[in-house]
């Protein structure tokens, strides 16, 4: 128990400047990355392959690459997935593919389809770095790929035993932040494919239901 509590005070020393500044803004979403690390490592699946859209400057492909078996991390801009590769190189459970998830993502999926469960974090959208100067992905017409991503995820459900899904940024599914659609949209996927869903912070968490036999 003294263990568990010296971590817990060790974590909360770590990313004290991060708490600090989420309370500069009354705790309003976006949460800081420590939180959605925390968020992603308690919705892991035993023994699960991670698919991730999204690699940025692959911060959170390190914790998928800790809890998985194997994580495939997909990265639409050419700079951030040459500055990724370099800074995963020694994680050896990482495969990091160059492109567009809405072209490649049944690519990622077909490389883990030997695991039993999967988990996919899709955070690919429109993203501007204003200290680097980086854009990821699209343009303020097409700034998010989520319905073609749930569309071959779709796919694939019933290949594996155990399914999550994390949708990062629910707070842009509001129809009025460029092409996003409703959150309405990925409430009524989550009936029509027997997934039970919540939210967490500002991540939309799918979980597909387990059939009792």
């Amino acid at each position: 128990m003294k263990i568990k509590s010296l971590t817990n005070i060790f974590w909360l020393l770590k990313n004290q400047k991060q708490i600090k500044n989420w309370r500069k803004r009354n705790f309003t979403p976006p949460s800081p990355e420590f939180i959605k690390h925390k968020i992603i490592e308690n919705n892991n699946l035993d023994n699960s392959a991670w698919i991730e859209t999204g690699t940025y400057y692959g911060e959170t492909t390190k914790i998928l690459s800790n809890i998985s078996k194997k994580t495939v991390s997909i990265e639409a801009d050419k700079d951030l997935f040459e500055l990724a590769k370099k800074k995963l190189s020694n994680f050896k459970n990482v495969e990091l593919i160059f492109g567009k998830s809405e072209d490649i993502l049944s690519d990622a999926i077909e490389k883990v389809l030997d695991y039993k469960n999967i988990c996919i974090y899709l955070d690919a959208h429109l993203c501007h770095d204003h200290i680097k100067n980086i854009k990821t992905f699209g343009d303020e017409e097409n700034a998010t790929p989520i319905k073609k991503e749930l569309y071959f995820i779709e796919k694939y459900i019933k290949k594996f035993e155990g399914v999550n899904i994390l949708i990062d940024d629910i707070r842009l599914f509001n129809n009025s932040f460029q092409n996003y659609p409703k959150k309405n949209y990925l409430v009524n996927w989550c009936k029509e494919n027997n997934f039970e869903w919540e939210i967490e912070q500002d991540i939309f968490i799918c979980k597909k239901i387990k059939i009792r036999t």
